[in-house]
């Protein structure tokens, strides 16, 4: 668009000139406009590069100042450019920043552990390996040793009811060899995981800088140890002989130490990520819980105490039954006996048949006792305590940056599944691109309509969504149409109001700075005019 001449010979170019203002202030709307979009798009870069930047751009502006009374104004005008440039990066420069304070200062929570994965270079593969393939085939192994530990187990409970003739025979297929040389092939391989892993990770072992101290490797060389010196250590010390005592002491350590082999379970959870999950979320609940046990302990004694007490004048009284007197003894005879009846009473559900013996051998007014007791704690606190410990687990879960992370990322994949199932849908021609009249024509149809509104996208002018869909190219791919609906699910959100009030804010000085420009230039014609007209005369 070449500008208008203005010389001195020329006095009446004024409505070429009101023109070719005309035009200029549409253009810097028009890329105002497209600044805007660009950065309430700005989240959903990842999904293609963003056209509408690219649409116009200044090389495609040719207004050239053809007479120094409009150069100033002009250069002013243009040199507004660098502003939209700073405008369009100002929004990335402090993300950067951030990220990099938050790497250089090797954040080990859960998001900064997340952010330093996705801008950390990557492992080597054989490292990598280590780190994450080999826990899933690790997982496997000890879900095998727990099945071996669960056939052992069975079959030496059958071994245990022939000795007391409930049987003729133990489990066939099966001897105390077999077990023995599964266990020591499985100690083999946890061995060599726990040097393969020590070898290769060295310093990351026990301390990664992403994860933290690496507490599962530390209690797996743990659970290895301890393994020498079940299957190694204990043997030979049986084998080199001493005296009696002295070997029956070591089977019953030998025999002991065996329970820590259902230890390795706890490996599995960290193999699983959702089970990892739930475990910390239950570990970061602990406090509501350890709370809510001292509130139950605290009623526990106070009424132990108190029904002990109030029995023990019966079972002292030589005059009442015995038998009642030994059962109120064996129940309320003391203080564990009594503690441990409330605790029965309180979280097994069994309290009629602690209760009622009562009523019926001692004395009903002994209901006096039990009835406020049953009313308030078993059925009010216990659940007041059910629902608090609930609130506290679930809050601790929301709070949970790795937990929140993953659910926003399999909601967003789910939504995008549903937008690019409703693409499908209404592409007829399946080439992958939708026209206008594709698109009014799916978005007219009630059923489509429901579908919208179900993914929380409320379309109300349709001609208008496609034009802002398509970025002005007049077609619809399906990278635009997710990113497009995605935009408009749900209600505005405060961020983008307060991103476009100050957007327009900008706008609106830009626009307050080119309305001086040019109220300078008429100023500059206009006097120009009036110097050419009386030089004529």
């Amino acid at each position: 668009m070449p500008s208008p001449e203005c010389d001195e010979s020329s006095s009446g170019n004024a409505p070429g000139l009101e023109d070719w203002l005309v035009s200029l202030l549409d253009y810097k709307f028009a890329q105002q406009e497209t600044v805007i979009r660009s950065l309430l798009e700005r989240k959903f870069q990842d999904s293609g590069p963003d056209r509408s930047r690219s649409n116009l751009s200044p090389g495609t502006w040719a207004v050239g100042p053809s007479s120094p009374s409009m150069e100033g104004s002009y250069k002013e005008i243009v040199a507004a450019e660098p502003m939209m440039q700073a405008l369009r990066s100002d929004a990335t420069s402090g993300d950067e920043q951030r990220s990099s304070r938050k790497l250089s200062r090797k954040n080990t929570t859960t998001l900064g552990a997340a952010i330093m994965i996705e801008k950390w270079d990557p492992d080597p593969p054989w490292k990598s390996f280590i780190k994450k393939q080999l826990d899933g085939y690790m997982g496997v192994v000890v879900m095998v040793n727990m099945i071996f530990m669960v056939v052992m187990t069975q079959w030496t409970g059958t071994r245990a009811e022939v000795e007391l003739q409930l049987r003729t025979e133990p489990w066939p297929f099966f001897s105390q060899a077999f077990f023995d040389t599964s266990e020591y092939f499985f100690y083999v391989i946890y061995v060599a995981d726990v040097l393969i892993r020590v070898i290769v990770l060295r310093r990351e072992w026990y301390y990664d800088p992403q994860e933290g101290f690496m507490y599962l490797n530390i209690f797996d060389a743990l659970l290895v140890g301890l393994s020498t010196i079940e299957l190694i250590l204990l043997p030979a010390v049986l084998t080199a002989g001493g005296s009696n005592e002295f070997q029956a002491s070591a089977i019953r350590i030998l025999k002991l130490m065996r329970i820590y082999r259902t230890l390795r379970v706890v490996k599995t959870m960290h193999v699983f990520r959702q089970l990892k999950l739930l475990v910390r979320t239950c570990i970061a609940s602990i406090g509501a819980l350890f709370w809510s046990l001292v509130l139950l302990l605290l009623l526990n004694i106070a009424f132990a105490l108190m029904i002990s007490q109030a029995l023990q004048t019966f079972i002292l009284d030589d005059s009442a039954d015995l038998e009642a007197r030994l059962v109120m003894n064996e129940w309320y005879g003391s203080f564990t006996k009594s503690f441990y009846t409330i605790f029965e009473v309180t979280h097994s559900g069994s309290w009629p048949s602690r209760v009622r013996p009562v009523l019926d051998l001692v004395d009903p007014w002994y209901a006096a006792l039990f009835l406020p007791y049953i009313a308030l704690v078993v059925f009010a606190v216990i659940r007041v305590v059910t629902a608090l410990f609930i609130k506290e687990t679930l809050a601790s879960a929301a709070n949970d940056a790795e937990l929140v992370i993953e659910e926003t990322r399999r909601f967003a994949l789910e939504y995008q599944k549903k937008l690019e199932e409703l693409f499908r849908f209404v592409d007829e021609d399946g080439n992958g691109h939708l026209s206008p009249d594709e698109f009014v024509e799916a978005m007219s149809l009630p059923s489509v309509q429901q579908y919208m509104k179900f993914l929380d996208v409320s379309v109300r002018d349709v001609r208008p969504l496609f034009d802002i869909l398509s970025e002005g190219d007049g077609l619809i791919t399906i990278a635009e149409f997710c990113k497009g609906l995605m935009q408009l699910k749900g209600q505005a959100r405060a961020l983008d109001i307060i991103m476009l009030q100050h957007e327009n804010s900008k706008l609106m000085r830009r626009c307050e700075d080119i309305h001086r420009s040019v109220h300078k230039v008429c100023k500059a014609i206009s006097s120009t005019s009036w110097a050419g007209r009386l030089q004529e005369t």
